[in-house]
């Protein structure tokens, strides 16, 4: 291994300033079509637009789902409705689920007694 340092300066493309200018314009040249496309959409209207059709499909078929799902898991008509709250709904034990509504704090027996009836 050497202490030398390596010399890149073959690798400046700025050395030969024409030819570096050359080759700048010719990039511009080909990138022109592109950029005026996307100065062409670059109002906000133009941006929602290009969105508009992905966003309908995705809309649609979510609404599919939607509904595929509500009526698949539609609960039984004839079946008595009962007044569930979201504790109920859960899965959580009476015994929380009153200790929630009412602010009240439990003790270590009755933890371990709701945790054993949950098993």
């Amino acid at each position: 291994m050497t202490d030398e340092r390596i010399d890149f300066s073959p690798l400046d493309p700025t050395v030969d300033d024409a030819r570096f200018e050359a080759i700048v314009d010719t990039i511009g040249a080909a990138a022109e079509s592109e950029l005026a496309r996307r100065r062409a959409r670059a109002s906000v209207v133009g941006q929602v637009g290009l969105w508009w059709k992905p966003l309908l499909a995705a809309a649609a078929i979510t609404g599919i789902i939607s509904v595929g799902a509500l009526l698949r898991f539609q609960p039984d008509p004839s079946a008595e409705l009962e007044d569930v709250g979201i504790a109920e709904a859960i899965g959580m034990p009476d015994p929380v689920a009153e200790w929630v509504r009412s602010d009240e704090v439990p003790t270590i027996s009755e933890l371990i007694l709701a945790m054993e009836d949950e098993s």
